[in-house]
């Protein structure tokens, strides 16, 4: 284990994954390891992208911001995103053939505004390389589901993130204020575990895992801390600033922008919190220090849908200076 323990948790959301990319890559060139990454929806992406072709970041984002360049989120809402979903249609129009029984103005609704919107388009060869990636590394990598009907937290971890946890596979954590109200129960990772924590509420609720709907745990958790307390230092990938720089909300989708913006904010201060309580367990005032490599702007409500390298280019510059000047705190990383 490295001297100073250092965790990386990489928050996803959208098409600002690209700036969990560009962070990914800068600690690949300086040359550091993380001895700990926890991740939520796209970033899980990322993180395999790290693991398996550290190269190859640049060109994948690259790629994935020439798929939709030029267009903005109609095109993407009318035709998809490239090898990540599509739009739903073939069952939007199965629910209009599905005989009525009996007819009421919910199901109505049901069938005209669906919850599902698109269907993914990754394969389970796509998952179950991913779980085969993040199972072989030693680095202990944790990312998250949402089972929505117990309200449970599922939290899943390769056998090095396990070990790193102190639990075993269905092990349960009551949460520090709400207790048993609220709990994260402990998976191991395969592949329908990736499939499910990359589930978006827009392709429905029709989907399980083991039995119960579950969700992209990033709708629960997009940056996961809590579970980091054994870290001497943490590098919080928050693609979305605190506070809201530049003129106030003026139109619709402005206020989406602010709405998402302040709704996972309010979810990153809480395991903030979280993190102190563990901390003043230990020791009154002794923090653990964390630092946000974080964006300097509001993210615009169409770029949620779309990959720009500029994202990802602002992310990495930021990672490289950081991660130069902490060289010697971090674990060396061996060059094949």
């Amino acid at each position: 284990m490295a001297q100073h323990v250092v965790g990386l948790a990489l928050g996803g959301i959208g098409g600002f994954n690209a700036h969990d990319a560009g962070v990914l890559k800068a600690a690949y060139d300086v040359g550091v390891k993380p001895d700990v990454i926890s991740c939520t929806s796209g970033a899980i992406f990322w993180t395999y992208q790290f693991l398996t072709d550290p190269e190859g970041i640049p060109a994948e984002v690259q790629r994935q911001a020439d798929a939709v360049r030029g267009v903005n989120a109609l095109s993407v809402a009318a035709f998809g995103y490239p090898k990540i979903f599509a739009p739903a249609t073939r069952q939007y129009w199965a629910r209009w053939m599905t005989p009525w029984n009996p007819f009421s103005v919910k199901e109505y609704l049901d069938r005209l505004l669906p919850a599902q919107v698109y269907e993914p388009t990754r394969t389970t060869a796509d998952f179950a390389a991913m779980a085969d990636a993040f199972v072989a590394t030693d680095i202990p990598v944790l990312f998250n589901a949402y089972a929505i009907a117990q309200g449970r937290e599922l939290l899943f971890s390769n056998p090095a993130g396990l070990e790193f946890l102190g639990v075993k596979p269905n092990d349960q954590r009551a949460h520090y204020a709400l207790g048993s109200e609220l709990v994260t129960q402990y998976r191991p990772i395969d592949a329908k575990a990736v499939e499910t924590a990359l589930w978006l509420v827009l392709y429905g609720f029709e989907h399980t895992y083991q039995g119960e709907v579950t969700i992209d745990g990033a709708y629960r958790r997009q940056v996961i801390l809590s579970e980091l307390t054994n870290c001497e230092r943490i590098y919080v990938v928050k693609p979305q600033p605190t506070a809201w720089a530049g003129a106030a909300p003026a139109n619709y989708f402005d206020v989406q922008d602010f709405t998402t913006e302040m709704w996972f904010n309010s979810s990153y201060t809480s395991e903030r919190s979280a993190l102190h309580h563990s901390d003043r367990e230990r020791k009154e005032g002794d923090y653990t220090p964390v630092e946000e490599i974080t964006m300097d702007r509001p993210l615009g409500f169409f770029n949620y849908f779309v990959v720009r390298m500029k994202t990802y280019t602002d992310g990495y510059d930021k990672a490289k200076e950081i991660f130069e000047r902490d060289r010697r705190l971090m674990t060396p990383l061996a060059r094949v």
